[in-house]
């Protein structure tokens, strides 16, 4: 299984992950012009996606819902989401009222299973996804304050690395709402290596660090606190938008 990141920021969000034999798009937070111009640049169309999965209703994650939606391609979320954005069109994944882990879908080669998140939308919610074919497990959770999981078997993580919290406190000119909302929806650095270090690892080829936020980041420095607590894993953290020139380092 490969994952590769569109773009990763709180400016737009999308990724695809794939097999041999299925692709999968999640998050399709960008405009569908420029969705389609980043499909390009990795000699790919939107129209070889099996299905799109959508985390949540916010703009930077399903800005173009409705092209994908109108390009014959199935999207999927919860059922929150999907009353959030007043689409009836989207298929929603089966996931009950007070469950933290819903019911598996399949796409092709791919299965999907949702699990609870903790942001400020309605439902949110990250994947665990497997391969059928290679026996791959990635797990995809972005725009969440923490994660409750552990993942036996893990091999690919794409996780949210979205601020540091001791360059959130010197943003003085930050509106305390704002201050309170980051802190209490999206991941702090020093919360995902304490989480990384409760996982068995052993089996992860690879780690992604997403939605690095633009103010109150330090990527070099996200980039060492990871490492450090992965035991050798590589850590890339995924660019604001995929760029022609780093293109022909995508594995």
């Amino acid at each position: 299984m490969t994952f590769t990141a569109l773009a990763s920021s709180s400016h737009g969000n999308a990724y695809i992950v794939e097999d041999s034999r299925t692709s999968l798009l999640v998050e399709c937070g960008v405009s569908y012009r420029k969705l389609q111009s980043l499909f390009r640049l990795v000699g790919r169309k939107i129209t070889d996606m099996t299905a799109c999965l959508v985390s949540h209703e916010h703009k930077d994650h399903a800005g173009c819902y409705e092209n994908i939606l109108a390009a014959g391609i199935p999207v999927w979320s919860s059922d929150g989401t999907a009353e959030a954005l007043e689409c009836e069109a989207m298929e929603v994944f089966d996931l009950p009222m007070g469950a933290n882990v819903g019911k598996a879908e399949r796409f092709g080669t791919l299965e999907v299973l949702p699990f609870r998140t903790l942001h400020d939308a309605r439902r949110p919610v990250g994947f665990l996804i497997r391969s059928a074919e290679d026996g791959d497990k990635l797990v995809f959770a972005t725009d969440t304050a923490n994660l409750r999981y552990r993942f036996p078997g893990v091999t690919l993580l794409a996780v949210e690395a979205n601020y540091s919290d001791d360059i959130l406190s010197m943003c003085t000119r930050l509106p305390d709402k704002v201050v309170r909302r980051i802190r209490n929806s999206h991941m702090e650095i020093g919360t995902l290596c304490g989480w990384l270090s409760t996982l068995d690892l052993s089996g992860c080829r690879q780690i992604y660090l997403l939605h690095l936020s633009d103010s109150t980041s330090h990527e070099e420095q996200f980039l060492r606190q990871v490492t450090s607590v992965a035991g050798g894993i590589p850590v890339t953290a995924c660019p604001r938008e995929l760029k022609k020139e780093e293109v022909c380092s995508i594995k």
